[in-house]
């Protein structure tokens, strides 16, 4: 008996994967000319660089050093996205002209003394401020020295983006896993999908990205919410049928699984400037998907929308 449930597992397995990748052969197939479409459309989006107000790209900006950036960009982790600009101009006030300084100097405790730590800036409770940053100070810090002749003691820390790779090393993980581990029981909400925008946001050197740190393009995943889901569905309605949304967008043949955040937000500026052309052909698209319908590149040319910000 326990034999034949277990051959019956195997036969159900086997359907299930025969199932998955006749889904996911369909969709490349049918998809061919607008997959490259998205592709332009990712790429022309980047290049125009007039992106969305996000706090985590926002807040570095306004800093030169590397290490300036580093700490702007996870102080950033906490303000929520959509918030508005003055959230953002209050956590610059807060970090100063010199943000490493300020963590270096461990300055962020005040956050977390007394009636302070109750208060909010740029919408985030201090003590949530003040966690953050003492959980990456204690990560960071080698060593703390005196120096007689300045009668005085020395705090040596490494930098950030230091600390990550040493973390990378020593468990043998990915740049997702070892900030995991750094930032664990930090209140980051939306844990997921901000942690893959910081990655975007300090390991490429395009779009976004600031080209602080080198990660290879096979760990930059898509930052995943609601609208990127969403968007997922809009070109593959049974994508869950074949797997995971990673395993949906990874389909979509990108160079980086992370262009596919700037097709999403490129496709949201192309319905503000072509709302009808938009919802024609995604109307379209989807009754061909879904009929099987085969139609000639020159058809496909016809009703593209064109790519114009």
């Amino acid at each position: 008996m326990k034999r034949n449930r277990y051959d019956h597992a195997i036969r159900m397995k086997e359907r299930e994967d025969v199932r998955k990748k006749n889904i996911a052969e369909y969709f490349i197939n049918f998809s061919r000319h607008h997959r490259i479409w998205l592709q332009e459309l990712a790429d022309k989006y980047k290049e125009q660089g007039d992106f969305p107000m996000i706090p985590m790209v926002v807040l570095p900006s306004y800093y030169k050093g590397v290490q300036d950036k580093e700490i702007a960009a996870y102080a950033a982790l906490l303000i929520k996205d959509g918030a508005e600009f003055g959230r953002v101009q209050e956590f610059r006030e807060m970090l100063g002209k010199e943000p490493w300084a300020w963590f270096e100097n461990r300055e962020f405790v005040r956050l977390s003394v007394g009636s302070e730590q109750n208060k909010r800036t740029g919408g985030v409770e201090n003590w949530k401020i003040a966690r953050l940053m003492d959980k990456l100070w204690e990560g960071c810090h080698l060593f703390t020295c005196e120096i007689p002749i300045m009668k005085t003691k020395k705090t040596f820390l490494l930098p950030i983006g230091e600390d990550v790779r040493r973390v990378i090393e020593e468990q043998r993980c990915s740049y997702f896993d070892a900030l995991t581990c750094q930032l664990e029981d930090c209140c980051v909400g939306e844990y997921f999908y901000k942690l893959r925008l910081l990655m975007i946001v300090l390991g490429t050197g395009d779009g976004l990205g600031l080209g602080l740190w080198s990660i290879d393009s096979s760990e930059l995943k898509c930052p995943i919410c609601t609208g990127i889901r969403q968007f997922v569905r809009t070109w593959f309605p049974d994508f869950a049928r074949a797997g995971s949304t990673d395993d949906a967008i990874r389909l979509f043949g990108f160079e980086k699984d992370c262009d596919f955040l700037y097709a999403w937000l490129g496709y949201k500026e192309l319905q503000k400037s072509n709302p009808k052309g938009c919802s024609a052909y995604s109307t379209a698209y989807l009754r061909w998907y879904e009929g099987g319908v085969k139609k000639k590149p020159y058809e496909w040319r016809e009703i593209l929308p064109e790519i114009c910000f």
